[in-house]
């Protein structure tokens, strides 16, 4: 990291004005954004990889908490910890009267395979869990009765054009179109 004087210019028309004016406040400019600690992209195969684990998991978790449910688990990829990276995730969203025992028992499943479970604070239901590269969130709202749990993998670095298409949502058919 470089220090510079206040009077030396820092290469920007914008921040070279707000320092020559507000001398009295600090301004320290980040370098660009590039690849999570200079790393390599991973292969399609190590996404689809992710993909397949993390849906896995999720699905043989849904089973054992939730056994008499047609829902399942939905894998995709989302950004991960910046624009040039995803992250495999499968989340499932539905409407439950039992959606609080769901919960509860997601919980005592988690805790038996070894996660570390949290339950962070406020008004909904929520719990956090936490293996080795993968994270369980999940929450319960009583008064709409829905229940979301997703699972999801640490972040991949792919490239930001690569990252653009692979999280971009699956084309829906639209009805009655030409």
């Amino acid at each position: 990291m470089e220090l510079h004087p206040l009077s030396d210019p820092v290469g920007d028309p914008f921040f070279d004005v707000l320092r020559r004016r507000h001398r009295d406040v600090d301004v320290v400019l980040l370098p660009p954004v590039g690849r999570p600690d200079g790393a390599d992209p991973v292969s399609d195969e190590v996404v689809s990889s992710a993909l397949l684990r993390v849906e896995a998991v999720a699905r043989g978790l849904w089973a054992m908490v939730a056994p008499d449910s047609d829902d399942r688990p939905q894998p995709r990829c989302t950004y991960g910890t910046g624009p040039e990276s995803v992250r495999a995730t499968a989340r499932l969203v539905t409407r439950r009267v039992d959606g609080f025992h769901v919960l509860v028992a997601l919980r005592a499943e988690l805790e038996s395979d070894g996660w570390a479970v949290t339950r962070p604070e406020g008004p909904v239901e929520r719990l956090v869990a936490y293996l080795d590269d993968l994270t369980v969130t999940a929450s319960y709202a009583e008064g709409s009765g829905t229940l979301l749990v997703e699972l999801a993998a640490e972040s991949l670095p792919v490239g930001q054009d690569r990252a653009r298409g692979l999280t971009r949502p699956p084309a829906r058919p639209h009805a009655g179109g030409r």
